[in-house]
């Protein structure tokens, strides 16, 4: 019997098939990229190719003026949008647009956010954390352009959301009208 080297071909004679000889090391990491591989692929097929969807545009948005408040200086802080709704609890904050790290943050209220700010201001200071932040009312084509982008974010995401959703639900481990399953 003649010996191959590692990573030689030879063929099987009983079932014609093309045998490679590899090491072990070689074989696993081989196995475990392609598992990687239709790993991926399985869930870039379930999530739908973003790509492939074409973006939501969203031209006409009728909103309320003087509603939301730009907060500059965020540069190097540490805070976090649990930060913001704290300072502003009960004054009306319904959303925060900002993630840790960012250099800016918006803040949208349900009703004017001059109002909600200069209840908040100390000594005429905004300040949360013991930082003083520099805030602006957002007007005209900037406040536009953040109901325009807001409005396209949410409908891209109740859109992501329906592609995931497009099964039947409400099973559980024993089927549908399991024992489990049931509601009581």
């Amino acid at each position: 019997v003649a010996r191959q080297s590692p990573g030689s071909s030879g063929i099987n004679a009983e079932y014609g098939e093309v045998v490679t000889k590899m090491l072990r090391a070689d074989y696993y990491k081989e196995k475990n990229q392609k598992m990687k591989d239709t790993k991926n692929e399985k869930r870039s097929a379930q999530l739908g190719d973003t790509t492939a969807t074409a973006p939501v545009e969203v031209e006409n948005v009728e909103y309320e003026k003087g509603l939301v408040l730009r907060v500059d200086g965020l540069e190097g802080t540490e805070l976090t949008r649990e930060q913001f709704k704290d300072v502003f609890e009960g004054k009306g904050l319904e959303w925060v647009t900002f993630n840790k790290g960012d250099p800016k943050a918006n803040l949208r209220f349900a009703k004017s956010a001059m109002e909600a700010l200069e209840s908040v201001k100390v000594d005429g200071k905004f300040i949360v954390s013991e930082k003083e932040l520099s805030v602006t009312l957002i007007e005209g084509e900037e406040e536009e352009a953040y109901w325009k982008e807001s409005a396209r974010a949410k409908a891209e995401f109740f859109q992501r959301k329906r592609k995931g959703d497009a099964g039947r639900g409400g099973r559980s481990r024993g089927g549908f009208r399991s024992k489990r399953g049931r509601r009581e």
